[in-house]
């Protein structure tokens, strides 16, 4: 969960690597297909020359050229707004899980770590699970929890979603309304090389 959009996400990802893979492809092409590589060597010159020619006519000086800052501006740009695409990465935490005001009975707010704090405590002493982690996010002006398990050898995913639900509505019941959440089980390497649990 981030704060810039998935569809975004996914949208650049898929533009570099196609434009990545059209380069390689190339690349790959003028080096073992003969008719290609006998395409680009009758072809080469007649770009050299041009961008030659539109080096000279753009010249600011006899080493550079309007091209070469315009070429060099454009990497620039771009550096920028990948720097700015990385460092939005993983942004969208957020340290109010709730925030409630009545009228003359003033403001409730309620910390993230609050209730993290309550949810996790409750999920340590699950035998289904082996380790518990909760983060609250920003999802489209909503708080939400993410509740991130990884369940012991030999459980279900369906026995660990519903200790992980009590555990939310035990917390609900405590803030007084329902948050949402969201619940990510896996079971990696901690997961394998535990003992199976005895589920009852």
């Amino acid at each position: 969960m981030t704060s810039t959009r998935r569809g975004l996400n996914r949208l650049f990802v898929f533009v570099v690597g196609l434009l990545l893979l059209a380069l390689g492809l190339g690349a790959v092409a003028v080096a073992t297909v003969p008719v290609v590589r006998d395409g680009w060597s009758g072809t080469a010159p007649s770009v050299q020359r041009s961008v030659d020619e539109a080096h000279a006519a753009s010249a600011l000086s006899p080493a550079v050229s309007w091209i070469t800052v315009g070429v060099i501006a454009v990497l620039v740009i771009l550096a920028l707004l990948l720097i700015a695409f990385v460092l939005k990465q993983g942004h969208g935490r957020t340290g109010r899980l709730l925030r409630e005001t009545r009228e003359g009975e003033g403001t409730t707010v309620v910390d993230a770590r609050v209730a993290e704090t309550l949810l996790q405590d409750a999920l340590a002493g699950r035998d289904e699970l082996v380790s518990s982690h909760v983060t609250t996010f920003d999802v489209t002006g909503t708080p939400t929890l993410n509740i991130a398990v990884t369940a012991r050898r030999g459980v279900s995913p369906r026995a660990v979603a519903r200790a992980v639900d009590e555990a939310v509505v035990a917390l609900d019941a405590v803030l007084g309304r329902e948050v949402p959440a969201y619940l990510h089980i896996s079971g990696g390497f901690r997961a394998r090389t535990t003992a199976p649990a005895r589920v009852h």
